[in-house]
């Protein structure tokens, strides 16, 4: 919704502009999400149908700008079947519900760094299945990043004993590397670019979600969504916030496909992390042990140096998804895909 003033700058205030949306709207997703969510917050215990939320939303704002010419149409040629559909829904809404689920249960900073183990899972995955040979030094920076997550993990439970939160918090690593797996898979099987897939796959899945969502909340929190009192009109400007944060990322996630080198999203990756990690200790608080602190900068190191042993020339496409998804935020190089809000997302 922003190209018409985006094409009226020059090439380095719309690089500005695009990396500004980008980086803002991927950091205040999680911190509008986490407030929403939290204990500390709203306590809007429904992280399931907060993703549906921010698909339906984000799908009727892309419908809308494509009847006003703003949206690129998209491509109908492209056939996706219905068994990768759905293969690809049921994980893409597993690694959805499991991140948000991740962010509404734990600290900022469990949540943040278990993200970032996604990549190393991923090329884990890659070498047992695919046979795919890393260097040593790319070995390295993997080890050292799930190192720091199990510092973070560890330390975690001793802080709170949340056993359900680092559980969940694992298996979105587990998902969300899959996810990012079976889109690169089936980008490649059925030529088909990213903003295609995101059209092909957000009704499936933000239907599903809308309708198994209310019970599987209900297993989370024990209450029905229905059920929620907006008490405080602040909660309902929350929710309505993280429905258009939501629709930033995944607009400024495609603004910035093929724009930017891999070293430069891994810049804008790190400095996402950092800011996360800062403003959700600023605004929320908490404890933070010595040894989640080690962890974090280890994690960190891991990925920084991942970044630059495996940094290459060709440009970046980044994974479709919510916010979240988050997120949708790991990048691609050539051993996966990145995703991002989501969130919940």
């Amino acid at each position: 919704f922003f190209s018409p003033i985006l094409t009226t700058m020059s090439n380095p205030l719309r690089s500005i502009a695009m990396w500004t949306l980008n980086v803002c709207s991927g950091v205040c997703i999680i911190i509008v999400n986490k407030k929403l969510m939290g204990s500390k917050g709203y306590n809007f215990n429904f992280p399931t149908c907060l993703c549906a939320l921010h698909f339906l939303f984000t799908s009727m704002s892309s419908k809308v700008g494509t009847m006003l010419g703003i949206c690129a149409p998209v491509d109908k040629s492209i056939v996706f079947p219905w068994r990768d559909l759905w293969t690809f829904t049921v994980v893409a809404n597993l690694s959805i519900i499991s991140l948000n689920s991740s962010l509404m249960f734990n600290s900022i900073v469990l949540y943040q760094i278990s993200k970032l183990a996604i990549v190393p899972f991923t090329c884990l995955v890659e070498m047992a299945w695919y046979s795919r040979q890393f260097s040593m030094g790319t070995i390295f920076c993997i080890v050292l990043t799930l190192v720091g997550m199990a510092m973070v993990s560890i330390s975690e439970l001793r802080v709170s004993t949340n056993v359900i939160g680092v559980v969940i918090a694992l298996s979105s690593i587990v998902f969300a590397g899959l996810q990012q797996l079976l889109c690169r898979h089936y980008q490649t099987k059925h030529s088909m670019p990213s903003n295609d897939l995101l059209a092909q796959t957000a009704l499936s899945q933000g239907s599903t979600l809308l309708i198994f969502g209310p019970a599987m909340d209900w297993m989370f929190s024990q209450r029905w969504v229905n059920t929620y009192e907006f008490t405080d009109i602040r909660a309902f400007h929350f929710l309505l916030l993280s429905c258009i944060l939501a629709m930033g990322v995944n607009f400024s996630q495609f603004l910035v496909l093929g724009k930017f080198s891999a070293v430069t999203f891994q810049l804008m990756g790190h400095l996402k992390t950092m800011l996360v990690l800062l403003l959700g200790w600023y605004f929320f608080g908490g404890v933070v042990t010595v040894t989640q602190t080690m962890g974090m900068f280890l994690a960190i190191g891991g990925m920084v140096g991942y970044g630059v042993t495996t940094a290459p020339t060709k440009k970046v496409e980044v994974a479709p998804n919510d916010e979240e998804m988050a997120s949708a935020e790991m990048l691609k190089t050539p051993s996966n895909l990145d995703r991002v809000n989501g969130g919940g997302k």
